[in-house]
């Protein structure tokens, strides 16, 4: 039997307030069954810049860049008691800011699912090549964008998702089949959002360890996320579509499902690879679930607080 053991682990977080105001299931059951209501309007009242993300202590420790001795210290309520400095990077991984997280959902996409418009696109394009973990591999997956006369015609007459960012119209979200459910353009946008959490995530994981990720053999993904179609439903795989874009080109891997239980079934699943012999090097990797943001947030904007749910 070999040793298993942990050589190395990451922690991202993609802050996601405009996909959370539109998308998160339930300010999006909301719009949908009622209509711009009291507590939409004020949820969008409640939801934090950029800034505001970064100087909330608990996203500091998550990241690295405060120990939990130091969150453990700091004034309550922590969100009345932002940080005066913060970090983007922590030695865990980083707090990507919207913009650049759906750019890196259209990097992750290889069937034309994620439309960017063409100056955002531009915009995003120059912020993700100062990425220090971004390489040619991803970036060369960019698109150059769509006009916003083709993304409007795509949402109107085509059944396409609107994405924005900052209030702004920057993208959309197309569907994969005009019948099928299991391929519609908010299904496929909840995909794409937890494959590229995921792959931002293993990327800081590949460097953090110390290894290259042509080392990497198997990968086990234990997200809240389905891939499939209506022949079967759930049946995808995450692992190696994550895998393939980070440039694990010697990884198979499969999806490991348990909600909330997923990642202990999923590192047990590692583990015993490991201890087998089967293979060597195996990451336990998952994104974030779009509809879970500001699941709660009517209890924030009920008890006037930031909406915190913000980040995948």
């Amino acid at each position: 039997m070999a040793n298993v053991s942990i050589k190395g682990y990451a922690y991202c977080l993609n802050h996601a307030p405009y996909l959370g105001f539109h998308y998160g299931n339930t300010p999006f059951s909301e719009r949908k069954a009622r209509g711009e209501t009291e507590y939409i309007q004020k949820l969008k009242g409640k939801l934090q810049n950029f800034e505001e993300v970064c100087s909330y202590a608990p996203n500091q420790a998550f990241i690295g860049a405060m120990t939990l001795e130091e969150l453990a210290e700091r004034p309550k309520p922590m969100y009345e008691n932002r940080l005066t400095t913060a970090e983007r990077y922590g030695k865990y991984g980083e707090i990507m800011p919207e913009d650049e997280f759906i750019g890196l959902m259209d990097i992750c996409d290889v069937f034309d699912i994620i439309w960017l418009e063409e100056g955002f696109a531009s915009s995003v394009s120059e912020k993700l090549s100062a990425h220090p973990l971004l390489g040619e591999k991803q970036l060369s997956k960019l698109e150059k964008g769509h006009s916003s006369g083709e993304i409007a015609e795509e949402i109107d007459k085509h059944g396409a998702l609107p994405i924005y960012w900052d209030d702004k119209l920057v993208g959309c979200s197309r569907k994969g089949h005009e019948t099928d459910e299991c391929l519609s353009a908010y299904v496929l946008l909840e995909n794409m959002a937890s494959k590229a959490g995921a792959v931002l995530s293993l990327l800081h994981l590949i460097k953090n360890s110390g290894i290259s990720p042509e080392e990497v053999d198997f990968i086990v993904e234990c997200s809240e996320e389905a891939a499939g179609d209506a022949n079967q439903r759930g049946g995808g795989n995450f692992a190696k579509a994550v895998a393939e874009t980070a440039g694990c080109v010697n990884a198979s891997g499969f999806d490991v499902r348990s909600f909330c239980a997923g990642p202990v079934n999923a590192l047990i699943a590692a583990g015993c690879q490991v201890g087998c012999g089967t293979r060597k090097n195996v990451v336990v990797v998952a994104g974030g679930a779009v509809p879970k943001l500001y699941m709660n947030s009517r209890d924030h904007v009920r008890k006037d607080m930031p909406a915190l749910e913000d980040c995948l």
